[in-house]
Parts: C-alpha cells; sequence; structure tokens
C-alpha cells in the first residue's frame, strides 16, 4: 500500500471511529453521573424519610415521658390525701383511694394500695394477692415504673407507678398495714396519643426495655413482630441505610436518636423493606421504636425516583442512538439556552419576591422602631421619677407628685403592650367571641367613667346621646365591645387638642323578636386624618407619618384590633375623617336579645371591708407577695403567707376547720402549681374544703386561663397587674356572702 493511500485510510477511520468514541465517552460519562446523581438522590431520600421518622417517635416518646412525669405527680396527690384521711381499717383504706380516683383524667385507670403481705386494694372496690412481689420488698426501689396487668383486670394492660410509703399505714386491728401506693394508667386508654397513624395501618409502635423486650405494642390486624424480644428479632438482617445494625442497637442503648432502612422477611418468606427509629424515654430505661415500611413512608419518593430512572435510562438511549454529532452540539446549545433562558426568569421571580418581601416586611420594621422609642419612654419616665422620689424623702408633695407620674407612665406601659399581646392572638386564631349577658347601658357607663377618668386634667367636653333603648339586656360580647368603644374614645382623647369636644351616640335602629341592631357613633373634633391614610387605617402596625409621634405615641395596632373585633362579632364599621376638622366611626352589630333578664331599679353602693378577714396568699415571686400583702393588710385582713401550691395544701390542711376566711392562689409556681394546689384543697374531706373561696392571682390572662381556674374549682380570676379595686370588691364579695350566711 502506498504512503499517500495509508494516510487517507488512517484519516478515513479517524472520522468514522471519532463521533463512536465520542458517543462512547458522553455514555460514559452519563453512566457515572447518573450512578452518582441517583447515590446522592438515594442518600437523600434516606435522611428526609429519616427525619420524618424520628420526629415521628420523638413525639410519641415525649408523650410516653409526660404520662409518666403526670402519673408520678398523681401518685404524690393521692399520698398526701392518705396522710390527712383518717384511715384506720381496710374499709377506709378503700374509701380513701376510691376517692383519690376522682385527681385521675382517664377513667380506665386505677388508684392501687399495697400491704406488708402483698395484698392489694383497688379503687374500683376490688382486692387480691399482688403477684409480683418482688416490687414490695424491703430491699426493693423505694419508686417503681412498670407495664403489667392487674389480677382481676387482667384483660387490661396498666403503666404502673408505685411508691414506698414514707410511713406504713397502719390498721387499728393490726392486721396488716399500707406500704405502697400506686396509680394505673390504662395503656390502650392514651395508646391513641402514643401511636402514630399517619401512615395508616402500616404503621407499628414498640415500648421496649434496655434488653429489647417489648411492653407495649401497637399494631394492626395483620400484625408484624410478634416475637417478645423486639431487638433480636432485627438484628441479623439486612441493613440497606443508616450504618449498622450494631451502630443502631448502640444508639439505643444510650437513648440516643438513630433511624435505619433494613430488609425484614416475613414468616412467608416475603421481603419487605423497613424504616425503624428509635427514641429513648428520659424518665425510664425505655425506648419507642416505630416500624414503618418504605414503600409507605416515601411512596412519593418512590414515585420520583422511578420517574428519575426512567428519565436517566431514555437520555442514554437516546444518546445511544445519537450518530451525528452535530445533533448532539445543537441539543447541547439549546439545553445552555433554555438553561440561561430559565436562569434570567428564576433571578427576575427571585427580584420580584426579595421587592415583595422588603414591601411586607417594611411596616412591621417601622413599627419595631416607633415600640423602641415609645417604651423605652415610660420605661425612662418610671426610672426617673424613682429616682426623683428617692431624692426627696420627707418631701410628700414631690413624692406624690413623681408616683402620679409613674403611675400614668406605668398605665401607658401597659397599653402598648396590651395592644402586641392582643393582635398576636388575633393573628394566632386565639381570640374567641363570648355569648354572656350583659347592660349595654352598663357597658357604655363603664367606658365614659373610664374615658372620663382621662379627661380629668384635660379642656375636652364629653358629650352623650343616648336614644331610649327598649331592649338594653343583651347577649353578646361585653369585654371585646367595651375594648372597642375604649380604643376608640381613647384616641379621641389623645388626638383632639383642649376646647375640643368628643362624642358618643347610640341607638337602637331596628330590631325582631329575638335579635336588635344598634348603632354607635363615636366622633371627636381632633386633628383629623389625611385622604390617603384612611384605606390604611385599619392595618396593623399602621400610624400616619406626619411628623407627629412625638406628642402621639401608640402601637399602630388599636384600630386593627378593634375593626378584628367587630368583625368577629359580625358587625361592621366606617370612618369618615377630614384633616385638622376631625374623625367621625359608625358602628352597627346585631345582637341577641336576652330574654330571661330583668331590669334592676336600682344599685347599691358597694363598700369594701375586708377587716378581720383571714387570708391564705400563695405567691412565688417576693415582691408580688409584698404588693398584695400590703394592700390586705391596709384594708385590715390577717394574710398568712406560702409560696408556692404544696405550702398552701400543708397550711390548710394542718390547721383546724374554718382557720381562713378566703385563699388567693398564684398559678405558676415550683413544687406545685396553682391549679393542683385548687384541685387537692377542694377534694379535702372536711367542709371548709368544699366552700371556701378560692381566687386566681395570676397573669395567665387569657379566656383558656380562666377556664382552667375555674374548672378546678377556683371561685374568681384577677389577672396582673392587679386593678386594685377590682380586687378588693371581689373579695369584699364573697367575704361579705360567707358572713350572712355564717350568721344564718
Amino acid at each position: 500500500m502506498k504512503t499517500g493511500e495509508k494516510k487517507n485510510g488512517i484519516r478515513y477511520r479517524g472520522v468514522r471511529d471519532g463521533p463512536i468514541l465520542l458517543i462512547l465517552f458522553m455514555v460514559v460519562v452519563m453512566v457515572t453521573v447518573s450512578g452518582n446523581y441517583l447515590r446522592f438522590l438515594d442518600s437523600q431520600l434516606f435522611e428526609e424519610r429519616k427525619g420524618h421518622i424520628i420526629e415521628f417517635t420523638d413525639k410519641a416518646a415525649q408523650i410516653v415521658d409526660s404520662v409518666i412525669t403526670y402519673s408520678w405527680q398523681q401518685v404524690y396527690a393521692c399520698e398526701h390525701m392518705a396522710k390527712i384521711d383518717r384511715i384506720e381499717t381496710k374499709e377506709d383504706m378503700m374509701g380513701s383511694i376510691a376517692s383519690a380516683k376522682n385527681f385521675i383524667d382517664e377513667s380506665s385507670s386505677l388508684v392501687l394500695a399495697f400491704d406488708g403481705d402483698g395484698n392489694y386494694y383497688c379503687s374500683d372496690g376490688q382486692s387480691g394477692v399482688w403477684q409480683q412481689s418482688e416490687l414490695l420488698a424491703e430491699g426493693a426501689q423505694s419508686k417503681q415504673q412498670l407495664v403489667a396487668t392487674v389480677p382481676h383486670r387482667d384483660d387490661i394492660v396498666y403503666f404502673l407507678c408505685i411508691k414506698r410509703l414514707d410511713e406504713p399505714i397502719r390498721f387499728q386491728d393490726g392486721s396488716s398495714e399500707i406500704t405502697h401506693l400506686a396509680v394505673a394508667v390504662d395503656l390502650g386508654a392514651v395508646q391513641e396519643k402514643i401511636t402514630v397513624k399517619g401512615f395508616g395501618d402500616n404503621c407499628y409502635t414498640y415500648l421496649i426495655n434496655g434488653d429489647g423486650m417489648w411492653l407495649f405494642k401497637y399494631t394492626f390486624a395483620n400484625g408484624f413482630i410478634e416475637e417478645d424480644n423486639v431487638m433480636a428479632s432485627v438484628e441479623n438482617c439486612e441493613i440497606i441505610h443508616g450504618g449498622s445494625m450494631e451502630t443502631f442497637m448502640s444508639e439505643v442503648e444510650q437513648d440516643g436518636h438513630a433511624a435505619l432502612e433494613f430488609k425484614y422477611t416475613e414468616e412467608n418468606g416475603r421481603e419487605q423493606k423497613w424504616f425503624v427509629a428509635n427514641a429513648g424515654v428520659t424518665e425510664e430505661n425505655w425506648h419507642v421504636l416505630l416500624f414503618v415500611p418504605t414503600a409507605v413512608l416515601g411512596a412519593d419518593s418512590d414515585i420520583l425516583l422511578e420517574h428519575t430512572l426512567r428519565f436517566f435510562a431514555l437520555v442514554s438511549i437516546v444518546f445511544l442512538v445519537m450518530i451525528v454529532i452535530i445533533i448532539i452540539v445543537i441539543m447541547i446549545g439549546r439545553a445552555d439556552k433554555q438553561l440561561v433562558r430559565q436562569k434570567e426568569e428564576a433571578n427576575q421571580l427571585l427580584k420580584n419576591a426579595a421587592e415583595q418581601a422588603r414591601s411586607a416586611s417594611q411596616a412591621k420594621s417601622d413599627f419595631l422602631s416607633h415600640m423602641s422609642h415609645d417604651i423605652r419612654t415610660p420605661i425612662n419616665g418610671i426610672m426617673g421619677m424613682t429616682d426623683i422620689a428617692m431624692k426627696n424623702i420627707g418631701n410628700d408633695d414631690k413624692i406624690q407628685d413623681c408616683l402620679n407620674k409613674i403611675s400614668g407612665s406605668s398605665q401607658h406601659l401597659l397599653g402598648l403592650i396590651n395592644d402586641v399581646l392582643d393582635m398576636s392572638r388575633i393573628e394566632s386564631g386565639k381570640t374567641r367571641v363570648n355569648h354572656e349577658s350583659f347592660d349595654i347601658r352598663t357597658c357604655i357607663d363603664n367606658c365614659i367613667s373610664i374615658i372620663g377618668g382621662q379627661l380629668a386634667t384635660r379642656d375636652l367636653e364629653m358629650v352623650r346621646d343616648l336614644g331610649k333603648f327598649q331592649h338594653p339586656f343583651l347577649i353578646g360580647d361585653e369585654l371585646h365591645l367595651r375594648q372597642i368603644f375604649i380604643n376608640i374614645l381613647g384616641n379621641s382623647v389623645k388626638f383632639t387638642p383642649d376646647g375640643g369636644r368628643i362624642s358618643f351616640r347610640a341607638l337602637e335602629k331596628e330590631w325582631t323578636d329575638e335579635k336588635v341592631l344598634y348603632r354607635f357613633e363615636l366622633a371627636d373634633t381632633g386633628i383629623g386624618m389625611k385622604e390617603e391614610f384612611l384605606p390604611h387605617l385599619f392595618e396593623a402596625f399602621s400610624q400616619e407619618d406626619d411628623g407627629t409621634r412625638t406628642t402621639y405615641k401608640g402601637t399602630g395596632l388599636g384600630m386593627a384590633i378593634t375593626k378584628e373585633f367587630v368583625e368577629m362579632m359580625d358587625g361592621t364599621i366606617e370612618v369618615e375623617s377630614k384633616l385638622n376638622i376631625g374623625t367621625r366611626f359608625s358602628i352597627e352589630i346585631w345582637f341577641d336579645i336576652d330574654q330571661n333578664a330583668r331590669a334592676k331599679e336600682s344599685q347599691v353602693d358597694f363598700q369594701v371591708d375586708l377587716v378581720g378577714m383571714k387570708v391564705l396568699l400563695v405567691e412565688d415571686i417576693e415582691l408580688n407577695m409584698e404588693i398584695a400583702q400590703c394592700m390586705l393588710e391596709d384594708e385590715g385582713a390577717e394574710v398568712t403567707p406560702a409560696v408556692n401550691g404544696q405550702e398552701a395544701v400543708d397550711a390548710f390542711s394542718g390547721n383546724p376547720p374554718d382557720t381562713f376566711d378566703m385563699i388567693i392562689m398564684d398559678i405558676m409556681m415550683p413544687v406545685m402549681d396553682g391549679i393542683t394546689a385548687a384541685k387537692t384543697i377542694r377534694a379535702m374531706d372536711r367542709p371548709d374544703a368544699k366552700k371556701i373561696p378560692i381566687i386566681a392571682m395570676t397573669a395567665n390572662a387569657y379566656e383558656e386561663d380562666i377556664q382552667k381556674t375555674h374548672d378546678a374549682g377556683m371561685n374568681a380570676h384577677l389577672s396582673k397587674p392587679i386593678d386594685i379595686d377590682l380586687m378588693l370588691k371581689t373579695l369584699t364579695m364573697f367575704y361579705s356572702a360567707n358572713q350572712e350566711e355564717e350568721n344564718l
């Protein structure tokens, strides 16, 4: 062969083999990249599923912890009741634990007492011999918890908290003595709380001890792991993701959070992929294991993975079919252009989103800036006037002036905080409309009286124009209606210069046999608002920026709260305003007519008289205790202090009946909270425990907090900061009623 022909042949093979080699190279790259990506995707999917199942498992473990903690609290309460009851016979013991059963929230739970002979007495009236005598032995731990059955109720699995009594209770006949008390919680009754049902009927929950033996399990009809040792049944399974079974078991023993994916072979020989997650129970060396099939936990992810595999397979086939390198280049070019276009579109979307976010947060940023100034202003006034008063000890006039200014600054600061809290509750959906009987005339009079106090130092005329009310007794939300009026009237006082006028007009517009439509018009001759600001008046954090903020301070939430309250009561609110002329609000609300109310012809003046009243004052904050004690003693009351609920219970039970006329109880306290203390006192077997007034005095001031104190047996609820007049009026009402009852 000639040299030229050889060169042509080599050149021809190069032209012929070049595209093939390029295609092979691309295939290799594609396979490598695809493999790495699929492994990465598979790993990410595992981590995502792992996070989900660990989160569910943690929640189940937290619920088990809460059940254990609450069960021990119930044991302590039962022990306390047993100490104060006179138990001389077995019948007394049965009655005592039956009474203690009232503290157990779950109706199927039990209270048990054990004597030194291994016998048990149950709150349901049954008794018998306790088989697990080693739990009651002299050398056994004083506090134990376990999962077991009660002999006469062997169809129910219970969680038991058993405590050895500090001093045994001996029967008068000398037959035996009670050495232990226990609370048994029906696990079946709480299984809905600790069972994860987010995965249909394929999720299995096991509560195991440190040896891997299950204490409680929740499975469905088809079952899952039936062996006693759950860990032993899976320790030899093939691990797919998450490390090794040894590592998982080690983390279980150390109370760590762990999860892995494994293959489990069922009795019929069928293999299935499963996820298992562990969460430790902090109150005991127990663990919650959650098993979920991979197909259920990651159903959507599996679809994504399947589509991804199909996509890569299709792309690989396309690459194999391609012969002409130009087509590949063109496709790559087009893909690049599309990518650039998508990137530009994505960047534009990001810019738009950023602009919207900046616009949405501007009002709150302005609000925080204003609040920083507005909150510091009254605080500075309080601190400054306090310093001045301390330097003028002995100068009564100067100190009185400082105290008046401190009081004004405190009320202003409280108003700022209340606005923020009210708006937060409205946005979270926690504010509810009450439906209670009230007198619209009293409501309006109270509001005008409150505003009248603000007019004492102002030259403003208050005009009241009230129509003849045919239906003054209504069913509705007086509290929120009063706040609507005070918010608007308060703004009128703030924004109306001296010499101006504020008017309040109310009338019945129309009515039916069951409902009445009231119209309220509140107007002033104040500084008014610009026309362009009116559409933003009811927006949260909105304030007209006209350079007057240093004179008129506020949160910018009052009108937003007012509108929310009006709309919650299915009412309407309209506003008209002109700059430097004044503002008028018009509100219309339908109310139910109280068909059972009877108008009162006269009201009796209320006189405060607490002389000789014996008060058990329960408060853990030393400063709050000092303030309340000083107020009460100034009115002639005799105060016995207690710093927590347990001290209050001990003080009440340790004194003869009728030692105290009143109990004033804080709620959030260490050792024992006020709710538990109130329930404990109400359950005591003595006449005064049922009738003594218990008044809640707490910073927990929302509707759900008031309901909790009522459910605990408390008679009234006073919110902090304390309104002195309201406190004295409330105490006098209950004290006077008790004295009248004793004189009958």
